[in-house]
């Protein structure tokens, strides 16, 4: 998955909770199942999203990439 795809999506999800536009060559389905699968985010009770605290981590520079 293309980092900057999963770090503007991490980015409007922090923002507006959502997933936002497409961006990359990604679905928005594949790039929400890898967020998931790397629990940088989770979904909420009214269906839109918010980030986990690894996710925040990343966005935050607090984790690397690579260790995701």
């Amino acid at each position: 998955m293309n980092q900057d795809t999963i770090i503007v999506m991490l980015k409007s999800i922090r923002e507006t909770s959502l997933v936002g536009a497409k961006y990359g060559n990604h679905e928005i389905g594949d790039r929400v199942d890898f967020a998931f699968s790397k629990d940088l985010i989770k979904r909420l009770e009214t269906g839109s999203f918010a980030l986990t605290q690894k996710g925040a981590d990343l966005l935050d520079g607090k984790i690397k990439w690579k260790d995701i």
